[in-house]
């Protein structure tokens, strides 16, 4: 569909700048059946975490909309934007906004008017809503990618460094997890266009700004800058205990008053080294926030840097989190949601080491890596439950976690086990295979795991 808007001339000499909208609806075009019913377009372009998404108002008076072109929900739309004589007589510019899907139709009277949105996802909805369970073995994320995005008919964009992935679980979507997956590592996920692109942003801060914006640019009123540097993260620690290779995994970087703990599956120092700098490095983006609007821009896509110039200690190089293009009669609008550039973590400047535990007596599948503490309330519930430290037990096919939370059981236990401390948490005790080991530290070396109360049967000898 074709929609004409007329812009103010730059030059005396140089024809009027205009304004074009093509749109492909099912991959049909509407270009030329349409025109000037077309009152507004939106696009907005996400650097990570949101799809992009695309919005369009249409003046909807003829009567055909309501006789066969009302749009179907997910219908695909493939919207540009292109201008005409922008800088110079017979310059042409495009901005292709990429694939949507219409998950949004909305229809009104007085003033008639329908509105139509869609986002950049696969139409496949099992992307996004099929909850999925596999294990994912001796891999890596490019890979993981690769096979995600094979599913439904996806291109595959990877532009970052690979990770190998010893072993893990998905329990969820394919969206929900590679997106998690890419995120533990500094990686951002986003969908355009009928494809997944996998970058690394911190690699993408450090190119160079396409685009310089001085203040007298910039549209008035629309400046905002905010700065959070107190809650900039000054350095960060990581441990993980492996209960199936009995070893602990530490690292830290950084130091200073406020620091952040990550404790989560590593399989070695360097992997928990990547793991914790994407931690920080995450957290602290964001921590300073630049946002702008400018007469319509043609250069600029979320993922690039731009530089500010004429505001003093507020110029140099910002991340473009954000980009929304806006179409109306008066000509097209940019503004930009921006994040400041500042040192980012390494993982070559992370010192760790791995812990090896003394060998001793099978103590179990795994256990928690450090000591819980509890309150007196469910202090008093576990005394309630009758529960004791080293009180004797006999589990029959007892469903064993490797934590007072975790979900899923590791394994399941039958004979006789002790109770290592006696304290109740979230309906679990911890237990272990030796009475000589009970409050014995540390844990991990003396706790075979925890078991429901309910399977924590008072045994012949304790009774008597």
């Amino acid at each position: 569909m074709d929609c004409c808007r007329r812009g103010n001339m730059r030059r005396t000499m140089i024809r009027a700048r205009s304004l074009a909208l093509d749109v492909r609806y099912n991959n049909a075009p509407f270009a030329g059946q349409v025109g000037g019913e077309i009152e507004s377009l939106t696009y907005i372009d996400s650097a990570a975490d949101n799809s992009d998404s695309i919005d369009i108002t249409l003046d909807a008076q003829d009567g055909k909309w309501l006789r066969g072109w009302l749009p179907e929900k997910g219908a695909t739309l493939r919207p540009r934007i292109r201008g005409y004589n922008w800088e110079a007589q017979g310059d042409r510019r495009i901005i292709e906004c990429g694939l949507f899907v219409l998950d949004d139709v909305s229809f009104s009277d007085a003033p008639t008017t329908l509105q139509i949105g869609g986002v950049s996802k696969p139409s496949d909805s099992d992307f996004s809503e099929l909850e999925r369970e596999t294990i994912w073995k001796n891999t890596s994320i490019k890979r993981i990618g690769e096979t995600i995005a094979g599913r439904y008919g996806l291109a595959f964009t990877y532009d970052a460094d690979d990770y190998d992935i010893e072993c893990d679980e998905q329990d969820g979507t394919d969206s929900g997890y590679y997106n998690q997956l890419c995120k533990n590592y500094g990686l951002i996920l986003k969908v355009y266009a009928r494809r997944l692109w996998v970058y690394d942003r911190e690699k993408y801060k450090a190119k160079r700004a396409v685009r310089t914006f001085d203040r007298s640019q910039i549209r008035p009123g629309s400046f905002g800058y905010t700065a959070t540097l107190s809650g900039t993260y000054t350095g960060g620690y990581f441990n993980y205990t492996d209960a199936d290779k009995d070893i602990d995994i530490e690292c830290s970087v950084g130091g200073g008053s406020h620091t952040k703990s990550v404790n989560r599956r590593a399989t070695s120092v360097y992997d928990a080294s990547v793991q914790l700098c994407a931690e920080l490095n995450s957290a602290n983006h964001g921590t300073v926030k630049l946002r702008f609007g400018v007469d319509g821009d043609w250069r600029v896509s979320a993922g690039n840097c731009i530089a500010l110039t004429g505001f003093g200690n507020l110029n140099g190089k910002y991340f473009v989190d954000k980009v929304t293009h806006k179409v109306t009669n008066s000509g097209l609008t940019t503004d930009f949601e921006c994040s400041g550039i500042g040192p980012a973590f390494h993982s070559w400047d992370v010192g760790g080491k791995i812990v090896y535990h003394e060998k001793t007596a099978d103590s179990g599948v795994s256990y928690d890596s450090t000591y819980a503490t509890t309150s007196p309330a469910a202090g008093a519930a576990s005394a309630a439950a009758g529960g004791e430290a080293g009180q004797a037990i006999t589990l029959n096919k007892a469903p064993l976690y490797v934590s007072s939370t975790a979900k899923n059981k590791a394994g399941t236990k039958t004979g006789t086990y002790w109770l290592y401390d006696g304290i109740l948490i979230n309906g679990r005790y911890r237990v272990t295979n030796s009475a000589a080991r009970c409050g014995k530290l540390p844990v991990g070396q003396n706790v075979t795991g925890w078991v429901p109360a309910s399977y924590c049967i008072a045994s012949e000898e304790a009774k008597k």
